[in-house]
């Protein structure tokens, strides 16, 4: 994604951006639509430019308990201060990206495919009531029942409490 000096300076509010999936090249992510949407607000000032944005798509992932594939919405908020100073690139807790006077456009599409890697869940669950698949015949408990005796409620020291009693 291209920005370029002259808009910066100007400043804008709330500009919206589509970007290509495949101009991200994002590995092990798969998005259900074609574009990331990115609202984008600027203010130059005496740093250099700072940009608040807002991206927002739809993964496609699988449920970690019960392999379902379904859509996953992402709404990243994300700050970046684009400057020429290099000692402000140096502070913890900012997103810089050095930025010269002599430069005409910059291309912040790295900082927005970390951005999304960085947001990714780790832990991924399609629904809160997910039961996930059955351990001993691998049935998807959300679609189907299963009268496997493993699914017999156990208490994790049950072997233990027999030991103690005897």
């Amino acid at each position: 994604m291209q920005l370029f000096r002259n808009e910066l300076q100007i400043g804008f509010e709330k500009k919206g951006y589509f970007i290509p999936v495949e101009s991200l090249d994002v590995p092990n992510i798969k998005f259900s639509g074609p574009h990331i949407n990115c609202v984008l607000s600027c203010k130059p000032d005496n740093q250099g430019f700072n940009l608040k944005g807002n991206l927002s798509y739809n993964l496609l992932i699988h449920c970690d308990r019960c392999l379902t594939e379904f859509q996953n919405h992402q709404d990243i908020l994300f700050k970046l201060i684009l400057t020429p100073q290099k000692e402000l690139l140096s502070e913890k807790n900012e997103e810089i990206i050095f930025f010269t006077e002599e430069l005409e456009q910059i291309d912040i599409t790295p900082f927005i495919r970390e951005t999304m890697q960085l947001s990714t869940p780790i832990k991924i669950i399609c629904g809160e009531s997910c039961m996930g698949l059955c351990s001993h015949c691998g049935v998807n408990l959300n679609i189907k029942s299963c009268n496997c005796k493993s699914r017999k409620k156990r208490l994790p020291f049950e072997k233990l409490d027999q030991l103690i009693s005897n």
